[in-house]
């Protein structure tokens, strides 16, 4: 995530600043990847409305989601939407369908809006913590979140309303790593006007309205953004070798027993700590038997073990297997495979 900031700005002129979205085969980042798209509300369920401007989430939501369709397809990826017009989807309809096609992750595009007009700024949810959903968010947002604030008509007054946990129905079942997204706030005096702009005169035969045809409208803008924050997601998480950085054990006793923890420390080849990598060890006790024990690490690259123990003696943890798809496990880097400890 280093010289991140720069990262985005120089993509984004290349992306808001040339003729053309279409990316070369042998440039494709995306090939392979399946993305579904659930543009939020539609039909009877508008989401927010600004009457002032007489614009309607459900309608920005669609319009954006087309124009993050065809980014992303430029750049090699299949891409699913849960609705392509305005009809009616409750959220089974949606995370049902994002499943069925056994897509790799799940963007849901909402606009978000509030009470008081000079309110601005985005943010990101989730609803499985300290899993591939929280990164997921976290990793888009943190693009997100930069590129819109420097294209925003008040960039003082975009606020960074950061990570949230949220209840959403669409999240809670979905079977791959989903985020829903509230870009920026349709509610704002200075945002609403620029968002009757549409990207799209026909968005179901990609017809571009002629005033935003290279994403240069302010719906544009979200949809690149949004494509710059799932870009770096793979750019940053997809593959690469890993290794044990660090790994100890420790006693807490407690009033009648105790427990044995062992902590192991997942990084990849730059310093960065690995989430959702599976960790399996074995635990000798002091009696000679085994524990087998697997875990994933978290956001912190941690996978933590724990087992009962009240006896006094040896015990000594191996790492058996690290495994992260399409990331290679490196033993040689590792600097620790095992770990023991020693209970008076």
């Amino acid at each position: 995530m280093k010289r991140l900031r720069g990262i985005i700005l120089l993509i984004m002129v290349i992306i808001l600043g040339g003729n053309t979205f279409t990316i070369t085969a042998a440039e494709q980042p995306l090939m392979d990847k399946k993305i579904c798209i659930d543009p939020g509300h539609g039909g009877s369920d508008p989401g927010a409305v600004n009457v002032t401007y007489d614009l309607y989430e459900s309608s920005i939501n669609l319009d954006v989601s087309y124009g993050l369709m065809l980014l992303l397809e430029n750049s090699g990826a299949e891409v699913v939407l849960t609705r392509t017009d305005h009809t009616y989807k409750d959220n089974s309809d949606r995370y049902i369908f994002c499943n069925a096609e056994q897509a790799d992750i799940l963007i849901s595009v909402h606009t978000n809006s509030v009470v008081d007009t000079t309110w601005d700024g985005a943010m990101a949810l989730y609803f499985h913590p300290d899993t591939e959903d929280e990164l997921l968010a976290s990793t888009i947002y943190e693009v997100l979140y930069l590129a819109l604030k420097d294209s925003a008509p008040d960039p003082e007054n975009f606020t960074d309303f950061g990570l949230d946990w949220f209840a959403s129905g669409v999240l809670l079942k979905s079977d791959m790593p989903g985020t829903m997204l509230e870009p920026l706030l349709m509610s704002n005096s200075f945002e609403a006007p620029l968002l009757v702009q549409p990207i799209f005169e026909n968005f179901a035969n990609s017809v571009f309205n002629p005033d935003c045809e290279n994403y240069n409208c302010r719906r544009g803008e979200i949809a690149s953004a949004i494509y710059l924050g799932i870009l770096h997601y793979y750019e940053e998480f997809s593959t690469g070798k890993m290794h044990v950085e660090n790994m100890e054990m420790w006693y807490q006793p407690k009033t009648k027993t105790g427990f044995v923890y062992t902590q192991v420390f997942i990084e990849d080849e730059n310093g960065n700590p690995l989430p959702e990598v599976l960790v399996s060890v074995s635990i000798l006790l002091p009696g000679g038997n085994e524990y087998y024990l697997q875990e994933n690490t978290d956001l912190n690259g941690i996978a933590l073990f724990k087992i009962r123990e009240n006896g006094t003696g040896y015990y000594y943890s191996t790492i058996t297997e690290v495994f992260k798809e399409n990331w290679i496990y490196d033993k040689s880097a590792n600097i620790f495979s095992n770990a023991e400890l020693t209970i008076p």
